[in-house]
């Protein structure tokens, strides 16, 4: 009597097909995986350093996308605003070995956030604070770090759980800063969460809302420099 094979050749075949697909489908989810990974690592954030030509109202500024905050913004051409971020100091863009500075979630620390847009007010925030935030203050100033006065903000006025920190300097025109704090009450505790926000005109009708932790307020001086500076020589590329 003959005996047919215990493994026909068209089994081992399949058989052959199904390991073959298979070990297929792990090597893409190893590949896929390992791509998401590194995305999520990135967290939006790129290292790549290409000059973009972005155009807002009539001027024209060139970033190199590592600072450009937003994937969406990372394009020449005609924009309402751009949202940029920088490392301080030294005002660089993101990349490997500044990965934990741009990549914290709790706290702002060593970080500038500057939007960029077109100015939508005839004064920028040390033009505004005679006229406009003065008139709004709640008591007698209080000595800050390093040649500022703070200023409590009504909260009646919209400013809820606010300082507005000063320069000691008696000027049309002085550094003024807002910060936000944690409570207005008899004892200010202040939180690296919290954070300070100042606007400046640069270029032909640019606006530049910039933010940063309070932590950083004693070196105002050198933040606004660097700022100004950084930006206007993007202007001039």
């Amino acid at each position: 009597m003959e005996h047919a094979p215990l493994l026909s050749p068209r089994f081992v075949w399949k058989l052959t097909a199904v390991v073959t697909v298979l070990c297929l489908i792990t090597l893409a989810i190893a590949v896929a995986g390992r791509m998401i990974g590194k995305s999520i690592s990135y967290a939006g954030n790129t290292s790549d350093r290409t000059l973009h030509e972005i155009i807002v109202g009539d001027d024209v500024i060139s970033l190199p996308a590592n600072v450009i905050r937003f994937e969406s913004q990372r394009v020449s051409g005609v924009q309402n605003a751009v949202d940029t971020y920088f490392s301080w100091p030294g005002m660089n863009g993101y990349s490997e070995a500044r990965r934990d500075i741009f990549s914290q979630t709790r706290s702002a620390h060593g970080l500038i956030f500057a939007r960029i847009a077109q100015a939508t007010m005839s004064r920028d925030m040390s033009g505004r604070f005679a006229p406009i935030y003065k008139r709004l203050t709640d008591g007698p100033p209080v000595a800050g770090p390093n040649g500022l006065d703070s200023f409590r903000l009504r909260p009646g006025a919209g400013y809820a759980n606010e300082l507005m920190y000063v320069e000691k300097a008696a000027s049309e025109r002085p550094y003024a800063v807002r910060c936000l704090i944690e409570d207005l009450g008899s004892e200010i505790n202040f939180s690296t969460q919290t954070g300070c926000q100042r606007d400046i005109f640069i270029g032909k009708d640019l606006s530049v809302t910039y933010r940063f932790s309070i932590d950083l307020l004693p070196h105002w001086r050198q933040i606004e420099d660097d700022v100004r500076k950084r930006l206007e020589l993007a202007l001039e590329n």
